[in-house]
């Protein structure tokens, strides 16, 4: 069963197609929904117009910012947030965009908590530091 996972997991990343895993169920439902990130701690160069974060109900995560399908299984409880493993598809992205993934992807693993203010939803550090800013999107009628 282990290698059937594993080797699904690889056909499905080797495809270019993210693959969203859950662990369990996402225990804020604030959260739910879609985001656009606005910021990522540390880079310049982010397309907030491709760049997307969903949490869905059932636990799963994925994400771009616009270049490779970012995806895993968050955990939450008591305002604590942590990524875990993450998987991604392994395109080459062109500069600056290589570089705002990589620390994308470190900001995910360094987040330890989350913050709701209004529309909008921060990732932040073990400080409280605001590693990643998102606004939740609007429904189109």
């Amino acid at each position: 069963m282990r290698s059937a996972v594993l080797g699904a997991l690889l056909s499905a990343a080797f495809c270019g197609s993210a693959v969203l895993v859950t662990l369990n169920a996402l225990a804020a439902p604030a959260l739910t929904g879609k985001w656009r990130i606005l910021t990522v701690a540390g880079v310049d160069g982010l397309d907030a117009g491709k760049s997307r974060a969903e949490f869905a109900g059932n636990g799963r995560f994925a994400s771009t910012v616009g270049c490779n399908r970012i995806a895993g299984a968050p955990s939450t409880s008591g305002g604590r947030l942590s990524f875990g493993p993450m998987m991604t598809t392994r395109m080459a992205c062109p500069p600056p965009l290589d570089r705002v993934e990589q620390n994308y992807l470190a900001a995910l693993q360094a987040a330890r908590g989350y913050r709701l203010d209004g529309e909008r939803l921060l990732f932040l550090d073990e400080n409280g530091e605001t590693l990643v800013a998102l606004e939740r999107e609007r429904e189109r009628p």
